[in-house]
């Protein structure tokens, strides 16, 4: 059994100093956390077994838990996917931000959080491929990326 709450605690501690237009509330990183396992069943080819009820509350509001055991590697990827989609809805927030000019004063690099936060996704993306590669168990299917 997998604890969907330890892992959006794990994924708060590698984003929580990103600012964010909104508060990122503990039900956020949950669902957060929950579709990169989804996605994650997905890429690796294994829809038919994957189920929504395999997501268990436990004895309190706070507790979830996933009815599968994932590898450490599993679990790496889905992290580096969930940052991957938190930094994306972050980016989306700064993607219409530009440098401009006007008679009184000139505002330059206003584009520089959507560039920054697109080198972020993009070092995200190369380690998660980095360890999608090294899980030969799923990759070796001819299942890609």
């Amino acid at each position: 059994m997998t604890d969907v709450v330890s892992l959006a605690y794990r994924l708060h501690r590698k984003i929580k100093w990103q600012e964010v237009p909104e508060t990122v509330t503990y039900e956020d990183l949950v669902e957060i956390v929950c579709d990169a396992i989804r996605k994650l069943y997905v890429i690796s080819g294994r829809t038919f077994l994957f189920s929504e009820d395999k997501f268990e509350v436990g004895d309190t509001e706070h507790e979830l838990y996933f009815a599968d055991d994932l590898q450490i590697d599993e679990v790496e990827w889905l992290l580096l996917e969930s940052q991957i989609e938190f930094y994306k809805t972050c980016q989306s927030n700064v993607d219409d931000i530009t440098s401009y000019t006007t008679d009184a004063m000139s505002v330059t690099h206003g584009d520089k959080p959507y560039k920054n936060l697109g080198e972020t996704i993009d070092r995200l993306q190369e380690e998660q491929n980095r360890i999608w590669y090294g899980m030969v168990r799923f990759n070796q299917l001819g299942v890609s990326d």
